[in-house]
């Protein structure tokens, strides 16, 4: 342990960097997804109401997300469902 009470071994951007940097680089990701979708044709659907609209795009970036999460970090859990959203 540092003179400081840091711990040697913790990342230097405390325990919440490796989440942040993830999350930065899968919003880049999907940002790159959902700019090249906007010059593409659109498949719409509906989730709960007709006015609950969802797009491929939609689902294609939610799994990304999802799916890339679950690799990085496979001990935490969502505060919902998986279910709920799809």
């Amino acid at each position: 342990m540092k003179p400081n009470g840091e711990d040697e071994e913790a990342p230097a951007g405390g325990p919440w960097e490796e989440c942040f940097e993830a999350a930065v680089q899968l919003a880049l990701r999907a940002g790159q997804i959902i700019r090249k979708a906007l010059s593409e044709e659109k498949r719409v659907s509906t989730k709960t109401s007709a006015a609950d609209l969802v797009t491929e795009t939609d689902h294609l970036v939610e799994g990304l997300i999802i799916s890339e999460l679950q690799k990085r970090f496979p001990s935490h859990r969502p505060p919902f469902s998986l279910a709920q959203i799809w």
